[in-house]
């Protein structure tokens, strides 16, 4: 009885000291950089695998960064920020080594999350890739000069719930084997927006304030994709018709001659909604709401 007792007393302990162990090699980092002489941020992630959110600042710094990592992860996490010609450059690099024959690694690692907070007081230029993970992206509040996005077997998420404060240059966004799903983009306030979807499931939602007239390109593989027009937006909708795609629109889309669809009050606003659409074998819905 002793002896098993004495036994059950090391398992405990052994499974004690595991624990212990483990939670040790997990350490919360953060980050942070004040704002000096600034006048616009570029901001570079280069993320191969994980989780990632991106979001408006509470305090008033330029950028925070929070994450964990594991003392022994052979994949480290680079940050870098410097400052050229009043331009600051945030550098966010998380790259994964290589595995052979199903040997994924450590799991853990797969498992990672950045938080990403951004100061609103200058312009952002943001440019992502994502290989695999999710991203949470919102931009409401932010000072957004341009976006360019790149995702691959991922499922990310992007919002601007309030008219964006400058104009928007350009918003490119490539979305590979994923889903990608965009609400309020007119809140963007973007001169050009270009959507690019291989094989995957999208959602691009126009909805919010257009301040100015607005060109859209979307090109679609073998994916399928739903745009959402709002009843308040003068719309022309230019497609290239394939007879491999399945096409279905709305009735507020009148057909004015070939391959173009205009909205009835197209003609007479001053600031409306271009969007241009190709698909190879994929699936295209446009709809007003």
């Amino acid at each position: 009885m002793k002896n098993s007792m004495k036994f059950l007393l090391l398992l405990i302990v052994g499974a004690v000291c595991a624990v212990a162990a483990f939670a040790s090699t997990l350490e919360n980092k953060h980050r942070e950089f004040s704002r000096t002489k600034e006048k616009e941020l570029r901001v570079i992630l280069d993320i191969s695998f994980g989780s990632i959110s991106i979001k408006q600042s509470e305090q008033d710094k330029i950028a925070s960064i929070d994450y964990d990592e594991e003392e022994a992860a052979k994949q480290k996490l680079y940050i870098s920020y410097d400052i050229s010609n009043e331009t600051g450059t945030l550098y966010i690099k998380l790259k994964e080594s290589t595995h052979f024959w199903g040997d994924d690694g450590d799991r853990n690692d797969r498992n990672r999350h950045l938080d990403i907070r951004l100061g609103n007081t200058i312009p952002i230029s943001l440019e992502l890739e994502l290989g695999a993970g999710n991203g949470e992206i919102d931009l409401t509040d932010l000072q957004v000069k341009d976006v360019k996005i790149s995702t691959g077997a991922s499922s990310v998420t992007m919002k601007c719930s309030k008219p964006n404060p400058i104009s928007a240059d350009d918003i490119s966004i490539e979305s590979g084997v994923s889903k990608f799903t965009a609400t309020n983009l007119s809140n963007l306030n973007f001169r050009n927006l270009k959507f690019s979807g291989g094989v995957g499931s999208y959602k691009l939602d126009f909805d919010g304030k257009l301040k100015q007239s607005a060109e859209v390109q979307i090109e679609v593989g073998l994916g399928s994709i739903n745009v959402y027009v709002p009843n308040t937006i003068p719309a022309k909708l230019v497609y290239d018709d394939n007879w491999l795609s399945s096409f279905k629109l709305d009735d507020d889309f009148e057909k004015t001659r070939s391959g173009v669809y205009e909205t009835s009050d197209f003609q007479d606003a001053s600031k409306r909604l271009t969007i241009r659409l190709e698909s190879g074998l994929g699936s295209v819905r446009v709809q007003r709401k």
